[in-house]
């Protein structure tokens, strides 16, 4: 199942196909993309999928160029709604469910607690996560001792502890909500190096919702629906090229899509729609449409 979803902040690396120099998208060019690219493109094989591969991206990659001229402080609002409307409701799911063991941004239990359950090189890297880099920190299961008393010890109780992989992630620095991980980027040696890493992995998402939500008709929540899932056959994994291989949703129709997996990222680019609303101080108050 689509596990990232195309607004929860993907980090494909999106073609610079575009000079920096090269003229704004026009309203038109918004439209035409909706009604020539997105309602045009197929993935019943490979090469139809293929054939809207660079349509796709080259104008998600230009919108993208437009959100980072766009005011800081617009910017961080539009980051703000894909983070916590996408990847963070996410990360929360996964932290209250008993059967994941993903734990968290940070373990719950005081540092002399984990000592005994952590292996040494997994406890001297948990303590020092800070100086890891502005990426942020992640820990597997390879840093633990003692599965067992260690998810004890969070309050989770997993089953089949022993069959679950060691490379699997337990600790995810990014999963916090937005305004959590501002306040933390603080915690780092290069504070406003962090944020702009934080940000930076935003706005790709914001990228693809604004490439639907700047057109001059609003459309209806299921085109806005099915026109989300097409890009996200494009821009929503990290595969590029070789999706069509490797990422089983790129492959299926959009009619045999669930409808739960079909409203999915309703709620993201719904609230990026209402941060382009929402009124922004006169002095950083920039283009949105």
């Amino acid at each position: 199942m689509r596990t990232a979803g195309l607004l929860l902040g993907a980090c494909v690396g999106l073609a610079g196909a575009v000079s920096p120099g090269q003229s704004r998208l026009s309203a038109e060019d918004y439209d035409d993309f909706y009604s020539r690219v997105i309602l045009g493109a197929k993935n019943g094989s490979r090469g139809e999928w293929l054939a809207s591969y660079d349509a796709v991206i080259d104008f998600v990659d230009r919108v993208r160029q437009d959100v980072d001229a766009l005011p800081d402080a617009t910017r961080r609002a539009l980051a703000k709604a894909v983070h916590d409307n996408g990847y963070w409701k996410g990360q929360e799911r996964r932290m209250r469910d008993g059967t994941d063991p993903f734990i968290g941004a940070t373990f719950k239990s005081p540092d002399d607690a984990l000592k005994a359950v952590l292996t040494p090189k997994g406890f001297e890297t948990y303590v020092g996560r800070y100086a890891q880099g502005s990426g942020g920190y992640r820990l597997s299961l390879e840093a633990v001792a003692n599965r067992a008393a260690l998810y004890k010890l969070e309050g989770k109780s997993m089953p089949r502890l022993s069959g679950i992989p060691a490379n699997t992630s337990i600790i995810n620095a990014n999963a916090r909500s937005w305004d959590d991980l501002v306040a933390d980027a603080q915690n780092y040696a290069n504070p406003a190096e962090r944020l702009a890493v934080i940000m930076t992995n935003q706005m790709n998402g914001v990228a693809s919702a604004l490439s639907l939500l700047r057109a001059r008709r609003t459309r209806s929540d299921a085109e806005m629906d099915y026109a989300t899932a097409v890009i996200w056959r494009y821009t929503g994994h990290h595969a590029g090229r070789d999706a069509w291989e490797r990422e089983p949703m790129v492959r299926i129709p959009y009619p045999q899509l669930s409808e739960a997996e079909k409203v999915k990222d309703r709620s993201v680019w719904k609230a990026v729609r209402d941060a382009l609303e929402s009124p922004v101080p006169a002095r950083t108050q920039g283009r949105t449409q």
